[in-house]
């Protein structure tokens, strides 16, 4: 009687042993997972307002395309800042526009042309004949869309009325069908010629901007934008609270070709805004190097 109570006493606490090996692991990785979840939530606010801030801090001569942040494991987070220089700047008035011209004609979108065209807002320095010029072919290229749009509407028409026709109704339906096709092949053959003389008053206006008078005063459109990363990551990085403080935040700030990291540690970031010498004394202390 006394070996079999032996027995399960033993076997009891093996069970016991087991279940407590088994259970552990698992609360770990519940809690593993929980603050990956709660980094990437973070992560995600951080990137929105950096966005924000940039925007608001970078000069009009450089354009933020996007601010993306993730979590890489035992790295810390990453955040990708893409910049870009704009292809037009609009003065407050909104009534003059500069085109960027270094940019290629086709990196402007033509959906975006059209529409300043429509606005007639006027592009600074420019001679008057050839923006008259433009504005003369930009008319002819409203109303010879306004004729397609119609032309194809009229062939839509035509074509459902063709579905629906019986015997000798067709063979006139499908000589209009074949007249309306004919028309907007026309149209579009003339709406290619129109286009590449539009295009070429658009390089004769980025050909123009290219003066002596277009020069930016440096450091005015060209920041440091280093600081301006490390003030906004001052700023706002701090809310990565999940984060433990021998963890990085590291930014990659691409722009045309070059792209620039900085690696900060989340201790130094934390201590950032009690540091007199604030953003200045986080980016001296940050890792620093180009790809």
């Amino acid at each position: 009687m006394n070996q079999r109570i032996s027995k399960s006493i033993r076997h009891c606490c093996l069970v016991a042993v087991l279940c407590a090996l088994n259970v552990a692991p698992n609360v770990a990785f519940a809690q593993a997972t929980q603050k990956i979840a709660a980094i990437q939530r973070e992560s995600r606010i951080v990137a929105d307002v950096m966005a924000s801030a940039l925007r608001t801090e970078l000069s009009n001569g450089i354009r933020v395309s996007s601010v993306s942040a993730e979590y890489l494991a035992r790295q810390g987070v990453l955040i990708s800042v893409k910049l870009n220089a704009p292809w037009l700047i609009v003065d407050n008035l909104g009534t003059h526009i500069e085109i960027n011209g270094d940019l290629a004609l086709e990196e402007i979108p033509s959906l975006v042309k059209d529409v300043l065209a429509d606005l007639e807002i006027d592009v600074e320095r420019h001679e008057p004949e050839t923006l008259a010029t433009l504005r003369v072919l930009r008319e002819e290229q409203r109303a010879l869309r306004t004729e397609q749009r119609t032309l194809r509407a009229n062939l839509r028409q035509a074509r459902r009325d063709l579905v629906q026709a019986k015997g000798q109704d067709k063979a006139p339906i499908s000589k209009r069908i074949a007249d309306l096709e004919l028309g907007l092949q026309a149209l579009e053959q003339q709406s290619e010629t129109l286009t590449a003389d539009i295009d070429r008053q658009y390089e004769t206006l980025k050909d123009q901007r290219k003066g002596p008078d277009t020069s930016i005063t440096p450091g005015v459109a060209d920041p440091d934008i280093n600081l301006i990363v490390a003030q906004a990551v001052c700023d706002y990085a701090t809310t990565l609270n999940s984060l433990d403080p021998d963890d990085y935040v590291s930014v990659i700030v691409r722009r045309n070709d070059a792209r620039q990291y900085l690696i900060f540690e989340m201790g130094d970031i934390r201590r950032c805004n009690k540091d007199s010498a604030g953003a200045a004394a986080l980016l001296a202390k940050a890792i620093r190097y180009e790809g």
